[in-house]
């Protein structure tokens, strides 16, 4: 609701900022559970269950990887934004496959 935070997501009033709060709101706790899922996955992967931990690591970060990739491709004006949201999924799925790859 704040002007700085609306600036930041391009949204042009406090109206507007009021009528997109419920799918913010709901974004937040959809982006919340895939970093949990990413978060379950390394401690899975710790724990020995590698195949399990894995899969969850890289569902996690490839949908916040692909959503970035979403953004920047449905408005180029979003590029910033999605490099912040993506730059550490991606860092995340490269890794991921270095280490499968070396494993």
């Amino acid at each position: 609701m704040e002007p700085a935070t609306r600036k930041i997501f391009g949204v042009a009033s406090e109206a507007d900022a009021e009528v997109t709060k419920p799918l913010a709101f709901n974004q937040g706790f959809y982006n919340l559970f895939l970093a949990i899922a990413a978060l379950l996955g390394i401690v899975l992967v710790l724990s020995g269950q590698a195949t399990v931990g894995l899969t969850l690591i890289f569902t996690g970060v490839g949908m916040m990887l692909a959503a970035a990739l979403v953004l920047v491709l449905a408005n180029p004006k979003m590029a910033r934004s999605a490099a912040m949201q993506g730059g550490l999924p991606l860092l995340a799925v490269v890794a991921l496959g270095v280490a499968v790859a070396i494993s």
